[in-house]
């Protein structure tokens, strides 16, 4: 099969989709797979027929497939909706963000992050949902989940005006004709009316969605760090050292720098509110010192092999304690 014939494929099956017949879609797709079974883009399309089945699981087994192949972003959006239907929200939550990380600026990772949130923080929903605003103020979807967000952060005037632009840029979109019409015709006693909207603007708080954006951070430096030392065991050279050094500086300082708003904060405020963020930290940073010495004493002519000892301990550290700080957050969840 060439590549334009999968084109083909694939524009048959999302016409099967929109056409109401996702299970003949899923049929066309998997078709595909036995033929090309390393087709990242055909698992996407595969998970996202499994989401219109109302078929989670298997929608995130094919997500999950499409991450290995060269699909990351699109797959972990796909991967967040499949762990919301499943009721993993904190799953969802670490997927949508590695989505906005990877591409952060494509407004559907916003708006799934925004969707993982609404379960448990409407705050941060709305704030996710308002950045995809920002970034596409055209797209009626955006405005979509903006109003969806509001209405759980029980910001009704928000609500309004999201679903009424929402409608301005889709006025065929009957859901939000439907939203809209009942915020009109609540009741004038609708205790809703008289509640008090929670405040979705001004200074974000430090809550799970940083904390997990902290640890992953953490992580990915962290398990590079111990793999490029490995590698330094058997390949004892001050520039290989060096290059270890700047990847993975340069990894730790993408990680800190695509952190969400309000995960950056003081040292001591940090450590108040998630101590194991910085235990964490902190050993990988004893790592990179480690090695940053080792690098150092060999480019003298040195050999120093316990440096290169303690920089691995310290790594595999930072490396178990974000995992278990993930999975605490996890397992509290469920």
């Amino acid at each position: 099969m060439a590549e334009g014939s999968i084109e083909a494929v694939f524009v048959r099956a999302a016409r099967l989709v929109d056409e109401g017949r996702p299970r003949a879609a899923i049929a066309v797709l998997e078709s595909v797979l036995e033929v090309y079974p390393d087709n990242a883009a055909a698992w996407c399309r595969l998970s996202a027929a499994y989401l219109e089945v109302g078929e989670p699981s298997e929608a995130l087994t094919a997500a999950k497939r499409a991450m290995t192949l060269g699909q990351p972003a699109w797959a972990h959006r796909l991967a967040s909706l499949a762990l919301v239907e499943l009721d993993r929200h904190d799953e969802a939550v670490v997927s949508a963000g590695e989505a906005v990380r990877r591409e952060p600026d494509d407004w559907r990772g916003l708006v799934t992050l925004s969707e993982a949130l609404a379960h448990s923080e409407p705050e941060q929903a709305v704030r996710a949902a308002r950045a995809a605003v920002a970034l596409t103020p055209g797209e009626a979807r955006t405005h979509e989940v903006l109003g969806d967000a509001a209405m759980l952060a029980h910001d009704w005037m928000l609500a309004e005006q999201s679903y009424r632009e929402a409608l301005r840029l889709d006025p065929a979109n009957t859901d939000v004709a439907d939203k809209v019409a009942r915020l009109e015709h609540r009741p004038s006693d609708d205790a809703r009316r008289k509640r008090k909207p929670v405040r979705t603007r001004g200074e974000p708080g430090f809550e799970r969605v940083q904390r997990i954006a902290w640890y992953l951070a953490v992580r990915r430096a962290a398990v590079w760090q111990a793999v490029l030392v490995v590698v330094l065991v058997f390949a004892s050279l001050a520039w290989v050292g060096l290059g270890a050094l700047l990847f993975v500086g340069v990894l730790a300082w993408r990680g800190f720098a695509g952190l969400p708003p309000g995960a950056r904060r003081p040292l001591p405020a940090l450590w108040a509110r998630a101590r194991l963020v910085v235990v964490s930290g902190a050993a990988c940073a004893g790592s990179y010192v480690a090695l940053l010495v080792w690098t150092v004493v060999t480019a003298r002519g040195g050999v120093f092999v316990s440096l290169l000892v303690v920089a691995f301990c310290l790594a595999v550290v930072a490396v178990a304690n974000s995992w278990f700080g993930l999975w605490r957050m996890w397992s509290r969840a469920r």
